[in-house]
């Protein structure tokens, strides 16, 4: 099998009975809902076929027992094949089922003459239309009635023919019920390396690059098995300071089986610091990538290369030939890979040994008092996979969802999913046991994963709508399907099964494994595929329920008749085609997600009205510049993404007849035309582009929405909207004093009734303010315009459920020179404030009205975990109630109590920070960049990290006895840095430096009084610097007191590297 990125035609066999549960299971749920809700509607009495409904929904129940009592396992063959058969024509029924309902639903919604939907209606699935309670039209209700009656027929069909085959259950093995915790490769080494193993093997292969003759670009390999760490050990080879140090440029590149030459060429031009331009042909962009490497010494890591003709072929000459010199690392599978490519050293990545398994197995299961009770079972478990760390890794996932007994361990090492050997080798043991041991929920939306490239980086966001619009999301009280699908998300994360990007602290973005998704893309064969349509033949096409095209010609065409419709309920086209066969959409009229992403969609045509079953429809990025009026008629729809489509000026009035919509991105679509009624869409959870004009001239052409139409959506949780200020550019903002002087003199009469209070759900909130052009010579702010912006401010005031916010010029239209009170929202966990150019002091009205009085809550900002500041030219003093005033009951008051990271950036009038900053006890990572006017760091308690860029008036570091870590670029007053006791690591930037500062010396004296020899000292410097640096050199003294020192120039032509341990000392000089 092709089990690395497209998907072949011998692919589409049938999968196993038990693999096929799953996708069962999660359709009987999604039918019976809607069936339930059907039944209990107008409409069955209405259309006469109550009682047809009420068998349906019997014959339903009763398969759905029999289903969740059973496995479906038969050891023979000829069996399994025909109930594999069986199984796929139940789904099929579910299919037309769930399309049944939904007809009845689109063709009543059409009778009532778009009436909107009532407000009592909010929870029901059939929510938005009171089904058909004017049904007149006789030969469409025959028509449904009839459909009914069929299904029933074939429903007692499939039933008889489960007691024929002998279908015998068998008993799940101990699953217990899950419980829900909240291949683009990169450079960034994981978090979860274990054994001595992978550091020797770092430092072999990072000698062996180093000493290589790098004129001729030499091939180094690492080869492996799937998942037993070969981009692992290639990370940290990446990142060992020799190779940082002997290189000028770094550049990580991942390989995907069918890659694209230009795409490849544009990106290594792109990471070298190069510019493509327009350049979109390979014998353009070669001699770019020339000119961009010339003089210049490169290690270039391809990573999970499948073919040698990515070097052979294209890299090879345009580097060897060049005037550039450097070094290749390769990882692939295949050793002849690597052979082929003229590798001169191949390193093969060796299993783990048993001791590092079961210390990979400990940290991923998080053991640490029963380890020694449960090593015996669990060294099991690690021999069992294999020693393969991927294996290992899932396996733990597997576990930590158990109870921590030898009973549950041993459960999982006697599993029957160990040995399936209808498994393709790769797939068998630990990695097929971690999908298996997922509920029936969680395995279609790994399985959905499979139709994204493996070089994805996927979104949590766009995950979620996905799950929900597939239906794969089961309801429960007390929260929306998206912040269930979040939760789903977080749980394969826990489990292994998908990989958290690490430039991401949230998880906000993830990847999975290939060789994860290659299980995905067998276990789903049949039913979904990935790659290029054209492969397949007509037959393969008809059985398919997702389809996601990988890469397209001229035009996007599905194979097949031109009359077929197919039975597609996803379909993919990410990679911008330049258009689609005309009847597209009237050959897939099931769909329920459709994404067209890309510049080369152009148009969507008025026939998209016909996808009525359709829930998600993206377009994101595309050259659209109208959406047809027809789009109102699409009442299942949940998502409409329209971001980024930069020729789209107007919204259709028909959006507001959406009235199934949970969400509406809208971001960085320059609207300029947008329908009134938007508040009508009450099921809207997450809405991204609000718009909102706070110009003096009235809204006529309705460029903006009123604020006011956002007190209707009760359900948001997620908002994000744009201010669009006065006709302003740089030219026309006063002065702050100006500001202040003209905000206090205006008066006026204000509504003072907060949009947002009653959002009882809402968690994140993105506010930015904009003007809507640059003209040159426009008068300032009139005062209607200034009473305008203050009445929108003091309406959005955020409700007490938020959790997440982030302000963007909000505080820079001339006026609001003081913040809000947001201390006193108890949930808030991230706040963000950027660009406030008329704030000059922030002090107690940040915290509350009445903070410290002894009458109010004694916890300000009590669950603020990020405090982020950027871009405050005009601020100069911070300080806090409590331990600045001499008030007793303030002198109490809890401020910030849980802040883990503060950052303050381009605020250069900043004076001093807050006195209680320092004795924080959450507080550990501090970045200060361009606060030119602070002077002193000193006193933080219990920050482990500390970074300082480019300030010019920092004098003082001091008495810091938890930092770990300290970075310090481009400060040159600073004279005094010590009392770092616990300090591991020291990272020095300045380039216009002569010498190594005063303080050093000073710094490194304190640390031999206290016997210290741990301390790393990395320093990017001039060659002056590594001159005085060097053996016999007049700073010599003080390098030698280091355990380990890195120093390179910044273009990396000279460099320094000393290790004190091994007395290793190495320099070009």
């Amino acid at each position: 099998m092709n089990s690395k990125n497209l998907q072949s035609k011998k692919d589409f066999g049938q999968a196993p009975p038990h693999m096929q549960m799953p996708g069962l299971e999660v359709l009987f749920g999604i039918c019976a809902e809607k069936l339930a809700a059907l039944i209990h509607d107008k409409a069955a009495a209405i259309l006469g076929v109550k009682e047809e409904l009420g068998k349906l929904q019997r014959r339903m129940d009763r398969i759905d027992c029999a289903l969740k009592d059973a496995g479906w396992r038969r050891t023979d063959k000829e069996a399994a094949t025909t109930t594999s058969c069986w199984l796929s024509e139940l789904k099929s029924i579910l299919h037309e089922a769930g399309d049944v309902f939904d007809d009845c639903r689109s063709e009543g919604g059409k009778l009532l003459d778009n009436e909107l939907p009532s407000a009592s209606s909010g929870l029901s699935i059939l929510r938005c239309i009171p089904l058909i309670s004017n049904f007149n039209s006789v030969p469409f209700r025959n028509k449904l009635a009839d459909r009914i009656r069929k299904l029933n027929n074939r429903i007692d069909e499939v039933a008889k023919d489960a007691w024929i085959l002998n279908l015998e259950p068998v008993r799940s093995e101990g699953r217990a019920a899950s419980t829900l915790y909240t291949r683009e490769t990169c450079e960034i080494v994981e978090a979860d390396v274990v054994g001595r193993e992978i550091e020797d093997a770092t430092d072999r292969l990072a000698d062996v690059i180093a000493t290589n003759d790098r004129r001729n670009f030499q091939v180094t390999a690492v080869t492996g098995m799937g998942g037993i760490g070969k981009t692992t050990l290639a990370q940290k080879v990446y990142n060992n300071p020799r190779i940082r140090e002997n290189f000028r440029v770094r550049i990580w590149i991942c390989i995907s089986q069918k890659y694209s030459a230009v795409q490849l060429l544009q990106e290594i031009t792109r990471k070298a610091g190069g510019s493509h331009g327009s350049a979109e042909r390979v014998s353009e962009l070669l001699p770019i990538l020339s000119w961009t490497l010339a003089g210049r010494s490169i290690f270039l890591v391809l990573d999970d290369v499948w073919q040698s003709d990515v070097w052979t072929d294209l890299l090879r000459n345009p580097l060897q030939n060049g005037a550039a010199s450097g070094c290749i690392l390769v990882t692939t599978r295949d050793q002849n890979v690597a052979m082929r490519m003229g590798a001169k050293h191949i390193h093969q990545v060796e299993k783990m040994t048993v001791d590092s398994g079961w210390e990979l197995l400990c940290k991923k299961t998080y053991l640490e008092e029963d380890a020694q009770s449960l090593r015996s079972v669990g060294v099991q478990i690690v021999n069992k996979c294999g020693g393969l760390p991927l294996a290992i890794k899932v396996i733990a996932g597997v576990l930590t969802s158990k109870e921590k007994s030898r009973k549950e361990w041993e459960r999982v090492l006697k599993g029957n999913a160990w040995s399936m050997s209808e498994l393709p080798e790769e797939f068998r043991g630990a990695l097929y046991l971690s999908y298996d041991d997922l509920p029936p929920h969680l395995k279609q939306c790994f399985l959905s994963l499979c139709l994204y490239p493996e070089d994805d980086v996927h979104s949590i966001r766009d995950l979620r709508r996905m799950w929900v619009a597939e239906g794969f999301v089961n309801q429960e009280e007390g929260s929306i399907m998206e912040e269930l699908a979040e939760q789903y998300y977080f749980e394969l994360i826990r489990r292994s099964l998908l990989q958290p990007h690490p430039l991401y602290v949230d998880q906000g973005r993830c990847r999975i494994h290939d060789l994860l998704r290659s299980l995905g893309q067998y276990l789903s064969r049949g039913e979904s595929y990935y790659g290029d349509s054209q492969s397949l033949d007509a037959t393969a096409i008809s059985k398919l329920r997702r389809l996601s095209i990988a890469e397209s010609e001229e035009i996007v065409t599905i194979p097949g008749s031109e009359t077929e419709r197919l039975r597609l309920r996803t379909l993919l086209l990410t990679k911008s085609p330049p258009r689609i066969e005309h009847n597209l959409f009237s050959r897939v009229p099931y769909l329920q997600v459709l994404i067209l992403n890309g510049k080369g969609i152009e148009c969507v045509p008025n026939s998209v009205a016909n996808l009525i079953h359709l829930r998600l429809l993206d377009l994101d990025r595309t050259s659209i510049s109208m959406l047809p009026c027809s789009i109102g008629s699409l009442t299942n729809l949940q998502t409409l993404n329209l971001q980024h489509c930069e020729f789209l000026n107007t919204l259709p009035r028909s959006i507001t007849h959406l009235c199934s919509l949970r969400r509406l991105g809208l971001l960085g679509t320059p609207l300029r035309r947008v329908p009134e009624g938007i508040g009508r869409l009450q099921l809207l959870n997450d809405l991204e582009g609000f718009i909102i004009n706070a110009g003096d001239s009235c809204n006529t052409e309705r460029n903006s929405w009123d604020l006011e139409e956002l007190e209707s959506l009760g359900q948001l949780r997620w908002l994000q909207l744009s201010i669009l200020g006065g006709k302003r550019n740089a030219n026309s903002v006063q002065s702050t004093d100006g500001i202040i002087d003209q905000s206090l003199t205006v008066t006026h009469p204000r509504n003072r009734a907060f949009v947002l209070e009653d959002k009882a759900f809402l968690k994140e909130l993105d506010i930015s303010c904009r003007p809507q052009t640059e003209r040159e010579k426009v008068s300032p702010y009139t005062e209607v315009e200034i009473s305008k912006i203050e009445d929108i401010f003091e309406k959005l005031q955020p409700p007490p459920c938020l959790e997440e916010l982030r302000i963007q010029n909000f505080y820079g239209l001339q006026l609001c020179s003081q913040l809000p009170p947001l201390g006193q929202l108890p949930h808030l966990r991230y706040l963000q404030i950027r660009e406030a150019l008329a704030i000059v002091t922030i002090g107690p009205e940040l915290l509350g009205n009445g903070v410290g009085d002894g009458v109010h809550a004694a916890t300000v900002f009590p669950k603020l975990e990020f405090l982020i500041l950027v871009n405050m030219p005009n601020w100069e003093e911070w300080s806090l109630v409590g331990s600045e005033t001499g008030n007793s009951s303030s002198r109490s008051l809890r401020v910030m109590p849980r802040l883990e990271v503060l950052r303050v950036r381009d605020c250069p009038k900043l004076r001093a920070l807050p006195n209680g900053l320092q004795q924080l006890r959450a507080l550990r990572i501090f970045n200060v960049a361009r606060a030119h006017s602070l002077s002193v760091i000193e006193d933080f308690l219990f920050i482990t990290e500390l970074k300082i860029e480019m300030n010019n008036g920092i004098e003082r570091v001091s008495n810091l006895p938890g930092l770990k870590k300290l970075t310090i670029w481009d400060t040159p007053a600073l004279k005094c840095v010590n009392n770092l006791v616990a300090l591991q690591c020291l990272e020095l930037q300045d380039y216009s430096r002569e010498s190594i500062p005063e303080w050093l010396l000073r710094l490194v004296q304190q640390r031999l009084h206290l016997r210290d020899n741990n301390l790393q000292l990395v320093m990017r410097c001039s060659a002056a610097v590594i001159q005085r640096c060097l053996k016999g050199g007049p700073d010599w003294p003080i390098i030698k007191c280091f355990s380990r020192v890195s120093a390179y120039t910044e273009d990396r032509s000279i460099y320094l590297e000393y290790t004190k341990q091994t007395g290793c000392y190495r320099t070009n000089q």
